[in-house]
């Protein structure tokens, strides 16, 4: 397949019959004016400005005297000094769309390169989102082509309970006014070969999950077999290997980080068995695998290859006689003042569950009946309850000889008792490892937060890693739950601290 390029520097902006980007996205901030006026119709006289750079440092000013402030400071000012007040106003937190789009004008007009870098760094970052919607007005209004890679970035970054349909994102809005709908494909793809394999590693990897968040998964496929993408193409060349071998496509960028630490040197010997894994199931279950099934793979032909011979219907029979039974107590996390509703019953949540979740399921109770690994469960536990600062966590990984043992790790950072900070190290273990884990330990009556809560559905939304997280019900019994990408979440019962 050759791909056919084009340049993106020639793109011109397109009109749309359509509601216009300005109308689609007006909602977002048709308010602000209207504050704004009222802001500047107040009775009082004018206070003196005596120094534009406090006034305009201070987001609580009225909105005339912060105009007055820009153009005081424009008048007067230090050109540096004027670039990083500007620049303050731009991005922090507290100011007036108006105010806002003011310091982006100017700006705009005495330092555009500076403006460019600054939305560079920061715009992926803002969480104005009325401020971040005009700013992909802006930029689509001129067509500023140069901020492709940008719209792009911020985009592909997640923000919850935002806009109900992906399709509406005001990045993508921007990039549409300004390429048209059916060439955005092309864009992505332009810009993911054109950026520097190094430099610019996440940006392309950014490019490859929007394609395929667009419904473009043969688009990359395609790319995969095209011949003219140099071979000296390292990310090319890793997703090449990981599809050859396991037929899976990853989804987003932590998949493409995992499908390439997976071709290093150190994990050869698990990739080989991943492969010989893989290779026992029929055709139609080897297409529907993820990166997160290939440990459980693995995991399963280690400690009784028969698990990979199982049916659906045998594997789901087993769970139902261990974490259905009629009348077992559920423990779940209390989600009293969130938007979110879920169940953690097996059979409730049956239809989203694949061959792949079961067999992983069977893995952690299997697993987790034996003594020795329970005890250190209990163990590590014990000592995440007397530590106030982190919560703990680690990995859950099958040697080579099938023996399942328990990996911990120490949290990249202290941000509290309800927090645990992955670390690199432990991401590397975990490529071929089978489930992340943490503990939710605060004390031993822990009960109403048994279960996953809204940061473990983040995480397991962009690592697409399978979870557990293990819960105190009383000294001698931890909860155990297991989640995933989706939302997905099945409580697996209670364990007993070994006698």
């Amino acid at each position: 397949m050759t791909f056919r390029r084009f340049s993106i520097s020639s793109a011109t902006t397109s009109k749309r019959n359509d509601l216009s980007f300005r109308a689609r996205t007006k909602t977002l901030f048709r308010s602000c004016g209207l504050a704004a006026l009222i802001m500047i119709g107040g009775g009082c006289a004018p206070r003196p400005i005596e120094d534009p750079v406090t006034v305009l440092s201070n987001p609580n000013e009225i909105t005339g005297r912060h105009y007055a402030a820009m153009r005081m400071l424009e008048a007067t000012g230090d050109p540096s000094v004027t670039s990083q007040t500007l620049k303050r106003v731009i991005v922090a937190d507290g100011y007036f769309i108006d105010v806002r789009e003011m310091a982006y004008r100017r700006m705009e007009a005495i330092d555009r390169e500076g403006l460019k870098r600054l939305l560079e760094i920061q715009m992926p970052k803002i969480d104005a989102l009325q401020w971040r919607a005009r700013l992909c007005e802006l930029i689509a209004e001129e067509s500023w082509i140069d901020m492709t890679p940008t719209l792009i970035r911020a985009w592909a970054r997640p923000i919850p309970n935002w806009v109900d349909t992906p399709a509406e994102r005001p990045e993508r809005l921007a990039l549409v006014e300004m390429y048209g709908e059916q060439k955005l494909p092309d864009v992505l793809v332009q810009v993911m070969l054109d950026a520097d394999p190094i430099v610019s590693a996440n940006l392309r990897a950014r490019c490859w999950e929007l394609l395929i968040a667009e419904g473009q998964r043969e688009r990359v496929v395609e790319l995969l077999k095209d011949s003219e993408i140099s071979p000296k193409d390292g990310m090319f060349t890793d997703l090449r290997t990981i599809a050859d071998r396991t037929g899976i496509i990853p989804r987003n960028r932590e998949e493409i980080i995992w499908a390439r630490a997976l071709c290093q040197p150190e994990n050869s010997g698990f990739l080989d068995a991943a492969e010989e894994a893989s290779q026992r199931l029929s055709e139609d279950r080897r297409s529907r695998l993820e990166l997160r099934d290939l440990g459980i793979l693995v995991a399963a032909m280690r400690i009784d290859p028969s698990l990979l011979e199982q049916d659906e219907a045998s594997l789901y029979a087993g769970l139902q006689r261990d974490v259905d039974v009629d009348g077992r107590r559920l423990y779940a996390a209390n989600f009293t003042g969130w938007n979110r509703s879920h169940t953690e019953r097996l059979r409730d949540v049956r239809e989203k569950l694949s061959w792949n979740d079961l067999l992983a399921m069977r893995i952690a109770i299997e697993s987790l009946s034996i003594d020795a690994l329970r005890s250190h469960v209990f163990d590590y536990a014990e000592r995440d309850l007397l530590d106030d600062d982190t919560e703990f966590g680690g990995v859950l990984a099958v040697d080579q000889k099938g023996r399942i043992e328990l990996l911990e790790f120490p949290p990249r950072l202290r941000r509290g008792d309800n927090r645990f900070e992955a670390t690199q190290d432990l991401f590397d273990a975990a490529y071929s490892g089978v489930f992340h884990f943490h503990n939710h330990a605060q004390e031993f009556d822990n009960a109403e937060y048994a279960g996953p809560h809204m940061g473990d559905f983040a995480y397991a939304e962009s690592t697409r890693a399978n979870c557990l997280v293990f819960t105190f019900i009383d000294s001698r019994t931890i909860n155990a739950d297991y989640y995933r990408h989706g939302g997905v979440v099945v409580d697996l019962g209670t364990f007993r601290r070994p006698d």
